[in-house]
């Protein structure tokens, strides 16, 4: 049985957001067999004045202790240094995904993971 896994995140600073952890499907690693990809979308809000970057690692970000801030970041291909809605596929294997606003003037950015879990 298949089951939608989604993550959402609003921002509206100079921040970054939570990592959404990318899952595996049952009893394999990731990107087997079957496996769809990660849908990641970020939408600004109408007038919205600020740049962003979807940035994915290959950190274990369920790890206890693990600290963000600390992680190992790296923009994700046409979506960095981006100052309007954009949409992208993962095709490579991580285990997170977060949004970082890197410069903000006005409104909001909101970022959606959607992924299918089988």
């Amino acid at each position: 049985m298949s089951q939608i896994h989604t993550n959402t995140a609003v921002l509206s600073s100079v921040t970054t957001s939570t990592p959404f952890q990318i899952f595996p499907p049952a009893g394999q690693g990731l990107f087997g067999p079957g496996y769809m990809l990660p849908f990641i979308g970020v939408n600004l809000s109408s007038g919205a004045v600020l740049t962003y970057n979807v940035e994915v690692t290959g950190d274990d970000v369920a790890n206890v202790g693990y600290v963000a801030a600390n992680g190992n970041w790296f923009g994700f291909t046409n979506l960095t240094g981006l100052s309007a809605s954009a949409v992208g596929t993962l095709g490579a294997a991580v285990r997170a995904v977060r949004l970082n606003v890197t410069a903000y003037t006005s409104g909001t950015a909101t970022i959606q993971m959607c992924q299918v879990i089988t």
